[in-house]
């Protein structure tokens, strides 16, 4: 048994971390036979000029992609000034904790997709041989060929920005639980419509985008466990 400061109830603890191991389940062993993956990259590939029409689109490029990041990137830098600023306001001194966990979630989520991004082995499907590309589709778990390239786009890097706005959520939860919420929905839907983007661009799949979403939830799930963003509570025994 090990204390671990958690925050509520001990079912808060095991239903996301249930949620974590059943999503990483099936993305592992059931998403990979599904072929979905290429049934909804597809409408977006021209067969007949080998290119995804919409990769050079200003309006994916400058918007979808430039905007959306630039956006994640201001309330970011927002949080830190709250957290900032709360030692000359004092208004905003409750808010201090809070302010400086968000920031540091956000960061640490983001830091963590890009890290397994550098590392990884997958191309992006812009780059991939049956896309106009000369890299092989490799499984999830292959190793890389020999005389290949790695590939450096898995998980979705784009999209981790916007999931990253779901550290207002395990932010704001012990305190201000609707906005919380809010903050998960609105974090959960950029996410993906910024990894939706970067598909039809021919950028990612969609495992892509799940997977970074689920990175992003388990690095903010742990480090919420092991750092209160609204300080010290009672400490509750789990088996661990």
């Amino acid at each position: 048994m090990r204390g671990i400061p958690l925050k509520q109830s001990q079912g808060f603890f095991w239903v996301n971390l249930s949620l974590l191991v059943l999503i990483a389940g099936f993305m592992m062993f059931f998403y990979p036979l599904t072929g979905w993956d290429q049934v909804l990259i597809a409408p977006y590939y021209s067969k007949a000029a080998q290119i995804f029409p919409l990769r050079n689109s200003a309006f994916m490029q400058n918007f979808m992609h430039t905007g959306l990041k630039d956006v994640t990137i201001v309330v970011a830098f927002l949080v830190l000034a709250v957290f900032l600023f709360s030692f000359k306001i004092t208004r905003l001194a409750p808010c201090r904790r809070q302010a400086a966990w968000i920031f540091v979630g956000m960061v640490l989520a983001a830091s963590a997709v890009s890290v397994l991004k550098q590392e990884s082995i997958h191309a992006c499907p812009w780059d991939l041989v049956q896309y106009g590309g000369t890299l092989p589709w490799l499984p999830l778990f292959a190793g890389l060929p020999v005389g290949i390239a790695p590939g450096h786009c898995f998980p979705a890097g784009h999209a981790s920005a916007g999931f990253g706005l779901m550290a207002f959520y395990f932010g704001l939860r012990d305190k201000q639980p609707f906005y919380a919420r809010a903050a998960l929905c609105f974090g959960l839907t950029l996410g993906f419509v910024m990894g939706w983007g970067q598909m039809m661009r021919g950028a990612h799949f969609l495992s892509h985008t799940i997977w970074s979403a689920w990175v992003v939830w388990m690095v903010l799930f742990f480090l919420y466990l092991f750092w209160s963003p609204v300080g010290a509570k009672t400490k509750v025994q789990i088996q661990v």
